[in-house]
């Protein structure tokens, strides 16, 4: 047995308690949340019994969790590593007593090998691990450097255009230039360095230039347009290169803050992590149903704020969860919102924002990428489903995971996707990352399946991470001698599903992290995927992820089969197959947890 999940175990039992401990042992011991004044209350194991008999549904549950994938040969992929098994049974009120249900956990992290220096894709200098609360204006200067990029290839568009003698394309750029400094004005306004002030003032100068080279242009002047644009343009650079030396005093191309984060992805990073919670989908007269209390909103809240907070195992509600789960000590990355707010996500300006996401359909799937707060299809949250997209992708109450669609012998909700920023054990700063979450109903037990996944493209350029579905997760159920024959055959399963899948990539690479140069026909993408360049025109995930990007797209051609572009991506799977254990009600808790972290054998 993995020696987390035993050590989870004795923490929840006696000391003396052997593993075959009896589901009752290990709630009583104190392994739940007491709820408000409830603590103590079941003295009597008479009392105990009357109350769970009040439920309705079962009270029983079973590990389950992502599967890893099949035999990957021709692709960079990181696999998910050891599953950690635990029981976190939660406690459901009935007339002032607890209810006796079960509940568990499966967790694993994915690493990877080099992850920074195995890329040729460069660092990206505008992220900043910390927002800028000890005011010292360098978060604001990292903005700012992001738009400056922007301005350069905005001008370098409208001096293209009046060369070409183009009024239109010239005036466009140049509006675009001037309304891009007045952003750069916005975001270092109260910023107290005195680079911001400097900056600032050059931002007067350079927007009057603009405005001299579009007059230039409506009276033919073409000359002197292309020289008061190109005196912008070095104004610019200065500040591009005043802000580089603030943030890399040492000049080795990356900022300082940064720098101990890439040296952490130099060597074997935890980039990602995934879980599954099962709990049993039941409820009590005249009280709470378990799904009705886990919303979308209160499941993220256990996965996102600090560890082990005080006072984060007291709960008074009527349904409560295990300890692990309240203090968010059910992954090993503390992970934190980037900016949003759970209570009023309708109200988010993405100004307040340092990452957005953006979802995109293909022919039969959806795409999910990070995305810059700047960029028109960002929004701070989305709920998708492999139907996507309706304009209505953002923002719905967190109180309503949607509607259930039925995959066999599963149902399953849309997904929630927010940004977020992780920090694993061991990482000096915290990771830009995509947090997301769906609830699934198999075998009567309620299954929260979901994970964390390093933001590849606020990190850098030419790079994107996607997050993709093809349809809802296929769901198989697993006994205990499926485990031991190697029974499972996901690919039958796949095929026999109602949504028909138009590529074999799911059973294949399951939750593995695809990295390289993007092949919009790979089979781990969902049929119709765009290429980097959409033949519409139209953006795409390489085009979101800064202000500099969504410049190129505005006033460039697109070619992602240029050299010296080599756009990549990171890939992982929202619909990854999940293994069920079923028909182990009766089974005790070391016979769980075993069969937990050895589910992935059941697949042939």
């Amino acid at each position: 047995m993995d020696e987390r999940a035993r050590s989870t175990l004795d923490t929840d039992d006696h000391v003396d308690t052997p593993p075959q401990t009896t589901r009752r042992a290990v709630l009583t011991a104190g392994g739940t949340i007491a709820l408000g004044g409830l603590a103590g209350c079941v003295a009597v194991d008479g009392l105990w019994d009357r109350a769970s008999e009040r439920a309705i549904g079962t009270t029983s549950a079973s590990p389950a969790s992502f599967y890893s994938g099949g035999a990957i040969d021709d692709v960079t992929a990181y696999r998910s590593g050891p599953i950690d098994v635990r029981f976190v049974p939660p406690t459901l009120r009935a007339e002032s007593r607890r209810i006796d249900i079960d509940g568990w956990s499966t967790s694993a992290a994915t690493n990877a090998q080099d992850y920074n220096s195995s890329r040729s894709n460069k660092p990206r200098t505008t992220y900043w691990p910390d927002p800028d609360s000890d005011g010292d204006g360098i978060s604001t200067l990292v903005t700012v450097l992001d738009i400056e990029r922007s301005l350069v290839v905005y001008a370098d568009a409208a001096i293209g255009a009046i060369e070409e003698r183009s009024a239109d394309d010239a005036t466009a750029a140049l509006d675009a230039f001037v309304d891009a400094t007045t952003a750069v004005q916005a975001a270092l306004d109260g910023c107290p360095t005195e680079l911001c002030r400097t900056v600032s003032d050059h931002a007067d100068g350079r927007k009057d230039l603009a405005r001299d080279a579009t007059d230039a242009v409506s009276a033919g002047r073409w000359d002197s347009a292309r020289r008061s644009i190109q005196q912008a343009r070095r104004i610019v650079q200065s500040d591009i290169d005043r802000i580089h030396d603030d943030l890399d005093s040492d000049g080795d191309g990356l900022p300082d803050a940064t720098k101990s984060l890439y040296e952490y992805l130099d060597g074997e990073p935890t980039i990602a992590e995934q879980f599954v919670v099962s709990l049993p989908d039941t409820r009590v007269p005249d009280g709470p149903a378990l799904e009705s209390e886990l919303t979308p909103k209160r499941v993220l809240e256990y996965f996102t704020g600090d560890r082990n907070a005080e006072g984060c195992a007291d709960s008074d509600r009527a349904a409560a969860v295990h300890r692990d789960l309240a203090c968010r000590d059910l992954l090993t990355a503390t992970i934190a919102l980037d900016g949003g707010d759970l209570d009023q996500h309708r109200d988010i300006d993405t100004k307040d924002i340092r990452r957005g996401v953006a979802a995109f359909g293909t022919t039969s799937g959806v795409v999910v990428t990070g995305a810059s707060p700047a960029a028109a299809v960002a929004e701070p949250m989305a709920r998708v489903t492999s139907d996507c997209c309706a304009a209505d992708t953002c923002c719905f109450d967190y109180d309503s995971w949607g509607e259930e669609i039925t995959a066999g012998a599963a149902t399953v909700t849309p997904t929630f996707v927010v940004p977020v920023v992780a920090t694993p054990p061991d990482c000096p700063s915290p990771i830009p990352a995509l947090l997301y979450v769906r609830r699934i109903r198999h075998d009567d037990q309620l299954l929260y399946v979901g994970g964390w996944h390093i933001d590849d493209g606020a990190l850098y350029e030419n790079s994107a991470t996607l997050l993709v579905a093809d349809g809802p997760n296929v769901v198989a159920g697993v006994t205990r001698s499926d485990i031991e024959d190697g029974a499972i055959d996901l690919v039958k399963m796949a095929s026999d599903d109602r949504v028909v899948r138009k590529k074999p990539g799911r059973t294949k690479y399951a939750t593995a992290t695809v990295t390289g140069r993007y092949d919009p026909d790979a089979e781990y993408l969902p049929a119709g995927a765009h290429s980097v360049c959409r033949s519409d025109g139209d953006l795409y995930c390489w085009g979101v992820q800064s202000r500099e990007a969504l410049a190129t797209h505005d006033t460039t051609d697109c070619d992602d089969r240029d050299p010296d572009v080599r756009p990549s991506a990171v890939t992982t799977a929202l619909d990854a197959p999940v293994l069920h254990l079923v028909e182990a009600g009766d089974a005790s808790n070391d016979v769980k947890f075993k069969a937990g972290a050895e589910l992935s054998k059941s697949v042939n």
